[in-house]
């Protein structure tokens, strides 16, 4: 084995986000999730007004937080204006940026007439994306709405992509949700979270069965243990990501 692939070996697992020339300095770079915590979360406190055992807000969920903070979030890459019908079945949109921003699906392509897409009748559109994600070798890259980050006017669809092979910009469908909408979706929205996954870390093999007595004790302690300080997951279990 040479040098080279001994370097690659040892190597810490990264992703790129390249973009052109042209767009450099102009578009939204993508921004680590951990540092596009929504508003309202940030503005929870840890505990309601009681102070009681029982009192605890979701910002004390490390479950929750760790969702948010998972991966990059993709921005739109400019201001779009949107207008939207009473049932999201005509859309118009519109945008002073020298690059497409909106393009169409047929809206076959989403649904059946055996089995209806409960999308319908919205139209599939496509938010373009003008970032190049390349992460290390042997990495995928999940494409998912935001999460824990509920936007009311766009619902993306999910996508799973081998992009350390595929060097080309993955687009990101949607169609618009907010019924008699008239308004701009600023650049710098927060479009999806991109979440780098090895592929041979996936678990594929999996096991049906009832608990062992072993486990249900196991469960059982654990239970105490919460019983004796709420906050046992949150300090002594969660591992730092």
């Amino acid at each position: 084995m040479n040098l080279n692939n001994l370097k690659s070996i040892f190597k810490t697992p990264e992703i790129e986000f390249l973009c052109l020339e042209e767009d450099w300095q102009v578009i939204p770079p993508p921004i680590p999730a951990k540092k596009f915590i929504p508003d309202w979360y940030k503005a929870l406190p840890m505990k309601l007004g009681d102070k009681g055992l029982t009192s605890s807000t979701i910002k004390r969920c490390n479950p929750f937080l760790d969702a948010l903070s998972l991966g990059w979030i993709i921005p739109s890459a400019a201001d779009v204006s949107f207008t939207s019908n009473e049932d999201c079945s005509r859309i118009t949109y519109r945008w002073n940026f020298n690059k497409t921003m909106i393009e169409e699906h047929n809206p076959a392509q989403i649904t059946s007439p055996k089995s209806p897409n409960p999308l319908m009748p919205k139209r599939p559109l496509k938010y373009m994306n003008y970032w190049f994600i390349k992460p290390s070798p042997g990495y995928s890259v999940l494409f998912v709405p935001p999460l824990n980050r509920v936007d009311p006017r766009l619902t993306f669809f999910s996508g799973f992509v081998d992009s350390d092979k595929y060097f080309e910009r993955v687009n990101f469908p949607f169609v618009f949700s907010e019924p008699n909408f008239s308004g701009i979706i600023p650049a710098g929205t927060p479009l999806v979270q991109a979440i780098p996954i090895q592929r041979s870390s996936i678990i594929k093999e999996n096991t049906i069965r009832p608990a062992t007595p072993a486990e249900v004790k196991e469960n059982e302690l654990l239970r105490r243990k919460r019983a004796s300080h709420e906050s046992v997951y949150r300090d002594s279990l969660v591992e730092k990501k």
